[in-house]
C-alpha cells in the first residue's frame, strides 16, 4: 500500500514518462512500461476503438491480455474483480482505452484511479499530438507525392513542348539550308556548264601536247572547285545535324563561338533578306554550358527578328549582337531595328503557345523553349525589352572566371 509521498513520486515519474516521442506507439509503450513498474500492474495495454477494441500495444504477460480486453465501449472508467481476485482497471482515453491488470491482493484500485486521473489530461493531449503528427506526416507525404507528380508532369510537358519547338525549328532549317546551298549549287552548275561548253566548242586540241596539258589543267581546276563546293555542302549538313544533337554534357566555350556558329547557319538567309548583322565581342571569359542548346536560343531570337523584318518590309534592317562580361556573367545582347515588341504583350512573349504569328502558323513555342533552355537547363536568365528602334534580347550565363574566383576564395578559407 502506497503512502502519500510514494503516490506523489509515482505520479511525478509517470508524468515525465508522457510525451517522450511523437511516435504514438513508442510514446504509449514507454508510458505503460513506467506506469506498470511503478504501480505493480502485471500487464497493461492500449486498445484502439474500431468496430470493437483492437490491441494497439501492450506491456507484460501477453497470456493475460484477455483479462484486460475492453468489452463495453460506452463506459469511460470501470473496474472488474476477476474470479481469481485479480483486478482489471479500464480508462477511456484518446480514441481508445487503456487497461491494467493487478494481481496483488493489497492493490488499491482507488489509489491507482486517482493517479490516472491526475495524468489523464497530459496523457490525452500527448496521444492527440501523436495522432495529429501522424496526420501531418501523411499530409506531407501526400503533398510531396503530388508535388513530385506535378513536377514530373511539368517536365514531360516541357519535353513535349521542346520537341514541338525543335520540330518547328527543323522546318525553318530547311529554308535556311536552301539559302546556304543555292550559291554553291549554282556555282557547281556553272563549272559543269563551262566544261561542257569548252568541250562542245573544241577549245582544246587533244592531238597536241599543249592542248592536252591545257585540257588537263582546266579539268583539274574545275574538279577542285566542284570538290570545294561539295565540301561546303557537306559541312553545311554536318552543321545542321550537329545543331540538333541533344547536349549530354556541358562544355567550356566562348559565347562568341556560339554566335559565329549560329550565324554560319542563318547568316545566308539574313543576307538574302538584306539584313545586316554586326557582331561586337568584348568578352574573354568562357562559360560552362550546353552549347547546342544555347545556339538554338540565339537562332530563335535571330529568326524572330528576320520574320518581323520581312513582315514589316523594313529598309536598312540590321541586327547588332554584343557579347560582354558583366558582374561575373557573360551576356549576349541581340538588338534589332524592327520596331520593338508591343507593350501590351511584352510580358507574355515567354509563355507557352503565345504567338503574334498565328496567321503565319506561329507555334508560340520558340521563346518559351528559349526561356526553358536558358533558365532551367543552363542556369542563366533571358529577358526582352524595347529600345527606341526595336527589340533587345539579353541572355546571361555565369562566367567561368567567376567560378575560378569563388573556388580560389574557398581554398583560402579552407587553409
Amino acid at each position: 500500500m502506497m503512502d502519500f509521498n510514494q503516490q506523489l513520486l509515482v505520479t511525478y515519474e509517470c508524468v515525465n514518462a508522457i510525451g517522450i516521442s511523437l511516435d504514438k506507439q513508442e510514446m504509449i509503450e514507454h508510458f505503460l512500461r513506467v506506469f506498470s513498474k511503478k504501480t505493480g500492474a502485471v500487464v497493461s495495454a492500449y486498445w484502439e476503438k474500431k468496430d470493437s477494441y483492437e490491441l494497439f500495444c501492450g506491456q507484460g504477460k501477453k497470456a493475460l491480455l484477455s483479462k484486460i480486453k475492453p468489452k463495453n465501449i460506452e463506459d469511460a472508467w470501470y473496474t472488474i474483480i476477476n474470479d481469481d481476485n485479480s483486478k482489471s482497471l479500464f480508462m477511456k482515453i484518446g480514441k481508445g482505452m487503456m487497461s491494467f491488470l493487478f494481481v496483488q491482493s493489497d492493490t488499491s484500485v482507488e489509489l491507482i484511479e486517482s493517479i490516472l486521473h491526475s495524468l489523464y489530461t497530459k496523457l490525452d493531449n500527448a496521444i492527440m499530438s501523436c495522432d495529429s503528427h501522424k496526420k501531418l506526416l501523411s499530409l506531407n507525404q501526400d503533398l510531396n507525392k503530388k508535388i513530385e507528380e506535378e513536377v514530373r508532369k511539368n517536365r514531360e510537358k516541357d519535353k513535349h513542348i521542346l520537341q514541338q519547338s525543335r520540330q518547328a525549328q527543323m522546318g525553318e532549317m530547311i529554308s535556311m539550308i536552301a539559302h546556304q546551298w543555292r550559291q554553291p549549287l549554282s556555282a557547281i552548275s556553272t563549272v559543269v556548264a563551262g566544261l561542257k561548253l569548252k568541250e562542245a566548242l573544241g577549245k582544246y586540241d587533244l592531238n597536241t601536247k599543249e592542248g592536252q596539258i591545257e585540257h588537263k589543267k582546266n579539268l583539274g581546276e574545275s574538279l577542285n572547285k566542284i570538290e570545294e563546293y561539295v565540301r561546303f555542302l557537306t559541312t553545311t549538313i554536318d552543321d545542321f545535324r550537329n545543331f540538333f544533337k541533344p547536349d549530354k554534357k556541358r562544355e567550356e566555350v566562348y559565347l562568341v563561338e556560339l554566335v559565329d556558329k549560329t550565324l554560319e547557319i542563318i547568316g545566308k538567309a539574313l543576307e538574302v533578306n538584306k539584313i545586316t548583322v554586326h557582331v561586337e565581342n568584348q568578352s574573354k571569359v568562357k562559360v560552362n554550358t550546353y552549347a547546342n542548346e544555347v545556339m538554338q536560343v540565339i537562332l530563335n531570337v535571330l529568326k524572330n527578328s528576320e520574320d518581323v523584318f520581312k513582315e514589316k518590309k523594313i529598309e536598312n534592317a540590321y541586327i547588332k549582337i554584343r557579347i560582354k562580361s558583366e558582374e561575373g556573367y557573360e551576356k549576349i545582347e541581340i538588338e534589332d531595328n524592327a520596331g520593338g515588341i508591343p507593350e501590351d504583350i511584352i510580358d507574355k512573349i515567354f509563355e507557352p503557345y503565345f504567338s503574334t504569328k498565328q496567321e503565319k502558323n506561329g507555334t508560340g513555342l520558340g521563346l518559351y523553349m528559349s526561356k526553358t533552355i536558358i533558365e532551367d537547363h543552363c542556369g542563366g536568365t533571358i529577358s526582352a525589352s524595347n529600345t527606341g528602334k526595336g527589340a533587345l534580347f539579353s541572355i546571361s550565363l555565369k562566367g567561368m572566371e567567376n567560378d575560378c574566383i569563388i573556388n580560389f576564395l574557398r581554398s583560402l578559407s579552407l587553409n
